[in-house]
């Protein structure tokens, strides 16, 4: 794939996904979502009747990360940094990132699933796992791990400096935010308010090195 097209899909990829995150995270504040801790009867009626909810929310979830990943792949890539140290530790941490999203789209999935066998035990048990589980691990290793790994390894000649200093600053945080969840609700608010501002740093991200590919392609279309 010549670098020209690299850019243009890496940069789509990373507008793209956040695009789909927040719509998954907002979801849940315009659809009745259940609170934590709600009986298992009425976690079984609201899943019944809002299956698509659920399997729509896996999708967003899933999906979202994977463009993210691959914007994160595409900017490796363009850097030529993937044997560095930097460059296997971003690789690992979207690794880790996939694995994380997967397992937690898949409990997602399995609410109504058990709802439409009226198992109520699944219902519940999966449902806790698919709501805030995720936002005490990611902070954990998987948002650290990648956005030091692409801290180090992005090269000015992909984006300017600043975003690689910011990704570095945004991996503290995350640590800063994961060791915060594990002592109560304030640590927990702030891995949140952090999974917001990854989502923020890739979109403007995405968006500069999709000026950078209009910028080159201006440039080679000059006579």
């Amino acid at each position: 794939m010549s670098v020209d097209r690299l850019r243009l899909l890496g940069s789509l990829a990373g507008i793209a996904g956040p695009v789909l995150l927040v719509i998954y995270f907002a979801a849940p504040a315009v659809t009745g979502w259940p609170y934590a801790g709600a009986s298992p009867d009425k976690l079984l009626r609201y899943a019944s009747s809002h299956s698509l909810l659920f399997y729509a929310g896996g999708w967003l979830q899933a999906t979202g990360a994977l463009l993210s990943i691959v914007f994160f792949l595409a900017l490796l890539k363009l850097s030529e940094t993937a044997a560095r140290m930097s460059g296997i530790a971003t690789i690992v941490g979207c690794a880790l990132l996939l694995s994380v999203v997967v397992i937690e789209a898949a409990l997602l999935e399995a609410v109504p699933m058990a709802a439409s066998a009226g198992d109520r035990a699944t219902v519940a048990t999966t449902f806790a796992l698919s709501n805030g589980v995720f936002a005490r691990i990611f902070p954990l290793a998987p948002a650290p791990l990648l956005f030091a790994g692409i801290g180090f390894a992005l090269e000015p000649a992909v984006l300017r400096p600043g975003f690689a200093r910011s990704a570095r600053v945004v991996a503290v945080l995350f640590v800063i935010a994961g060791i915060a969840a594990v002592f109560g609700t304030p640590g927990l608010i702030f891995a949140i308010v952090m999974s917001v501002v990854q989502a923020i740093w890739i979109l403007t991200a995405a968006v500069a090195l999709n000026l950078s590919w209009r910028r080159v392609r201006q440039g080679t279309s000059t006579p």
